[in-house]
């Protein structure tokens, strides 16, 4: 069987991207590249301080260039993406181009639990209130939803249903 070229995993933040991708590239024995992580390293700032010092919209325009830098980069591997990646530009249509893209569509509960957890480390959710993170995160995902479902395959983060996927194509 044959795995494209890129696999990028995209869902809403607490999803699991991150560390479902490394299980996925190690099981594929290939490299793995979180974007936020390349974005931090490129621009020599945290995405927060990214975010509070020049704006989102400069950060969607980095995260557009080093996202279609990992694209150019001739060799197969897996890219978790920011959640907001694919809604931005045409990310999500470049990412399809590329390879294949897998929704990590993980219950709204285990994403609120784990956002909580890590809440400063993430820009758009730190700014929601605790007493309406669970509306404010349910409308962040309404409103990505249209771009997350032009996803290749969609999961609820399970990486058997990943492998078995790419086994049926």
């Amino acid at each position: 069987m044959k795995y494209p070229q890129k696999i990028f995993l995209i869902g809403m933040p607490g999803s699991g991207k991150s560390t479902l991708g490394k299980e996925l590239a190690e099981k594929l024995g290939r490299n793995f590249f979180d974007l936020d992580a390349e974005i931090e390293r490129m621009a020599g700032w945290v995405i927060p301080d990214i975010f509070a010092q020049v704006g989102e919209d400069y950060f969607r325009e980095l995260e557009n260039s080093v996202l279609l830098m990992l694209i150019r980069l001739n060799e197969p591997a897996v890219i978790a993406t920011g959640g907001g990646a694919p809604c931005f530009y045409d990310n999500i249509d470049q990412m399809n181009l590329a390879g294949s893209t897998i929704f990590l569509d993980t219950p709204m509960d285990v994403l609120i639990e784990r956002v909580k957890q890590e809440k400063s480390s993430r820009p758009l959710v730190n700014q929601m209130e605790d007493e309406s993170l669970a509306q404010d995160m349910e409308a962040l995902y309404k409103k990505r939803l249209p771009q997350y479902e032009k996803a290749s395959f969609t999961t609820n983060s399970n990486l058997q249903d990943i492998i078995q996927y790419f086994e049926s194509i």
